[in-house]
């Protein structure tokens, strides 16, 4: 299978959090088509928030009090953040990210779902921007705490947003996502090998270069740090099988795009040949034509609650 190792479902520019970390330079038609994929990656893997989600409102027990403010922590073009303000009626929802374009597109969707009454936006960087906000029930954070140099400073800020009956969500890729079969029919074997070592190396490169980096740990050792109790824990996984939907297709295909642009300095030039030719919509080898196209996809999920003072 080839190995998406270092690529991430969802994706945010040059900021102390937020998804696609190192893609500061794009310009503004680059950033529209990227902040398109980010939404449709969003839409095809909502399972894995609406299964969290019921996984929140078990842990909160049936005589919990309605949710009344949520934060999505991170927000993309705020896909989530609509999922869970349709999911608590009663709640209003704020998306923060460090991207207008992303926050412009979640205004949009609030909108075009009747929900721009509950859900607002936040242009912040995580930590410092969100200390100001109020107190909430929930907050869901997906893929953006590894953008951020010191995680445990940043829990701390989370935590100091929760309600002290509140609860944390946070998702994080598990294991890589695997797009296409062993047998690609083009370059040499043993393409999925130097993938996954290119984008670990562009991961640690990632988070060494994050202004105030520091070693990371374990997702529950960092939550004990910063003051939480971790409920619950389980790495959750999606599998589309061929035939794709054409919307699935298409994000296996922006996979490929963005192994291509994150690492490919970092793949010799075969390889790099060989992606060039997964990634062309026209050639029959790759992602766009190809009738054995799937997705494995998986997240790690972890829920904590706020260690009582």
């Amino acid at each position: 299978m080839l190995d998406m190792a270092a690529t991430e479902p969802n994706h945010q520019p040059h900021g102390h959090h937020g998804h696609g970390h190192g893609h500061g330079h794009l310009g503004e038609e680059q950033w529209a088509a990227h902040a398109a994929q980010t939404e449709r990656r969003g839409e095809v893997f909502i399972r894995f928030l609406t299964e969290t989600i019921e996984w929140i409102d078990e842990w909160r027990g049936a005589g919990a009090p309605p949710v009344r403010r949520i934060l999505d922590i991170g927000s993309g073009p705020g896909v989530a953040a609509c999922e869970l303000a349709r999911a608590y009626p009663a709640a209003r929802v704020t998306a923060v990210d460090s991207s207008p374009a992303m926050l412009a597109l979640a205004t949009a969707r609030a909108a075009r779902l009747g929900l721009e009454t509950r859900v607002d936006t936040r242009l912040a960087e995580l930590p410092e921007g969100v200390q100001d906000l109020d107190d909430v029930d929930v907050i869901w954070a997906s893929m953006s705490l590894h953008h951020v140099g010191d995680q445990v400073a940043a829990l701390r800020v989370l935590r100091h947003r929760l309600l002290p009956t509140g609860l944390l969500a946070i998702a994080e890729l598990a294991d890589p996502t695997h797009v296409l079969p062993d047998e690609l029919e083009v370059g040499r074997p043993g393409l999925v090998e130097r993938l996954r070592a290119a984008g670990a190396a562009w991961f640690a490169d990632m988070r060494h270069g994050l202004p105030g980096s520091v070693e990371s740990d374990d997702l529950p050792s960092m939550l004990d740090a910063a003051g939480f109790v971790v409920i619950g824990q389980r790495v959750a996984r999606q599998r589309l099988d061929p035939p794709l939907t054409d919307d699935a297709r298409r994000v296996a295909h922006d996979e490929l795009l963005r192994a291509r642009a994150q690492f490919g300095d970092r793949l010799d030039p075969d390889d790099v040949h060989t992606l060039d030719i997964l990634c062309d919509e026209h050639d029959r080898r790759g992602a766009m034509q190809r009738a054995d196209l799937f997705m494995a996809v998986s997240q790690q999920i972890v829920l904590a609650r706020p260690l009582e003072p």
